[in-house]
């Protein structure tokens, strides 16, 4: 039975032999980090200047994002590589992508989806905004487990299960003070690892601000 290769190593071979080394040296987990966020952008739709060429120029952007994103990774906070990698290198195709096609609206039309007939949007914030909330559940729950024991298991409960201090106490057989005293700790501790301020627990009134 025949197996056809990903999409992104039938692209892979296409590129210039210097983008595929480029590729190549860098950790692995970037490199799937620069596939899949050049496939976020449907490298299949080509704005009019870059017919030839648009796939080669996504890869050349987010290669060069990811040297950044190795240079700037701090193990310490937390945060694993391929998540760091995919969100700088998908912040900065995203302007990429938004200056091209902003450019484009001015010269001609949009290209359309062959079945809807819609203009296709570059990029898809949608898509974007959804993996920028997966990576932030991702993150909170990696210095969580960092956390481990006891720490662990209460941040879970008031950051993913939505339960009151109160609830957690009863649970615990604490009293409601000491629990808030640890949280108070816990979200300090997570909110260093993310860097997301807007990480506030809150029961039954969610985790996260907007």
């Amino acid at each position: 039975m025949n197996h056809k290769p990903p999409p992104h190593r039938q692209r892979l071979h296409r590129l210039p032999q210097d983008l595929q080394q480029a590729l190549h040296d860098l950790p692995k987990p970037l490199q799937n980090a620069v596939h899949d966020a050049v496939a976020a952008c449907k490298p299949q739709h080509a704005p009019r200047l870059y017919a030839h060429d648009w796939q080669e120029e996504l890869y050349h952007e987010a290669i060069k994002a990811a040297w950044e994103a190795n240079q700037r990774y701090d193990p310490s906070k937390g945060c694993l590589l391929y998540s760091w990698g995919l969100r700088v290198i998908g912040q900065q195709l995203q302007a990429f992508c938004e200056r091209v096609w902003g450019a484009v609206r001015h010269e001609c039309a949009y290209p359309c989806d062959e079945e809807t007939g819609e203009e296709v949007e570059f990029p898809d914030e949608r898509a974007w905004e959804a993996m920028e909330a997966g990576l932030m559940v991702s993150a909170v729950r990696e210095a969580l487990h960092a956390l481990g024991g006891l720490d662990e298991q209460i941040g879970v409960w008031y950051l993913f299960d939505e339960l009151s201090e109160r609830e957690i106490a009863e649970r615990l057989g604490m009293s409601q003070p000491a629990v808030c005293k640890r949280l108070q700790r816990i979200v300090a501790y997570v909110r260093r690892q993310v860097g997301a301020e807007g990480i506030v627990g809150g029961g039954k009134n969610g985790r996260k601000k907007g």
